[in-house]
Formats: structure tokens, sequence, C-alpha cells
């Protein structure tokens, strides 16, 4: 095991030479950074800096007014026989939607409030 890791390491090795002397190899990370004015940052604090501004500066929003969107009351209201039916055309045995609230669970509770109407 120790032998097909020495080889390895040689083999890495002896690769990153060769890029290096061909100068195909290419660097990931330098440790420097570029500040706004075009200065190199090369203190890691003043990089983590350099970069918190520039994910500050990247999400800032600057737009004047958001467009929010108003109630319309002149709309009718939803009737429950309209609720009932678009209940009742609900599959069984799918997937939730992004209020995680089944069918089944819509059923049940139905099947509840028909329970509690008896019982008063």
């Amino acid at each position: 095991m120790q032998r097909g890791r020495a080889a390895a390491k040689t083999c890495i090795t002896m690769y990153r030479n060769i890029e290096e002397i061909t100068g195909k190899r290419t660097f990931l990370s330098t440790g420097c950074i570029k500040a706004m004015n075009g200065d190199i940052i090369i203190d890691k604090e003043k990089i983590l800096e350099r970069w918190a501004e520039y994910i500050r500066e990247l999400f800032k929003d600057d737009r004047k007014d958001h467009n929010i969107m108003k109630n319309n009351f002149a709309d009718p209201p939803i009737m429950k026989e309209e609720v009932e039916t678009a209940i009742k055309k609900m599959k069984h045995g799918k997937a939730t939607g992004p209020d995680n609230i089944s069918v089944e669970l819509i059923d049940a509770l139905k099947i509840l409030e028909l329970e509690k109407s008896l019982i008063f």
C-alpha cells in the first residue's frame, strides 16, 4: 500500500515538473487579490475584507421602489362549492406542493369538520 502511494506521489510530482517546464501549469490560487483601485492585496485579513466588499457590491439593490402587488377586492369571493369541487378533482398519492399539504390531509380535515358538525 505504501509503495503504491509513493509511486503515485512521484508520478504527480513528475507531471507538475513537466507542466512547470513547458509553461502549461496553471495556478488555482495565488494568495492575492486586486483591490477596487487595482492594487494587489496579499494580507489574508485584507483579502477577506475585499471579498466581503465585493459580495456586498454584487448583491446591492439600487432599485427605487419594488412593485408591490395590491389586493384587488373587485373580484368576486371564492365560493365554498368551488373549493370543494377543486378538492374532489385532486388525485390521492401525489407529491405535495410548496405548502406541503397533501390531498389526504385535506380529506382528513374535511372528515373532522363533518364529525365536529354532527357533535354540535
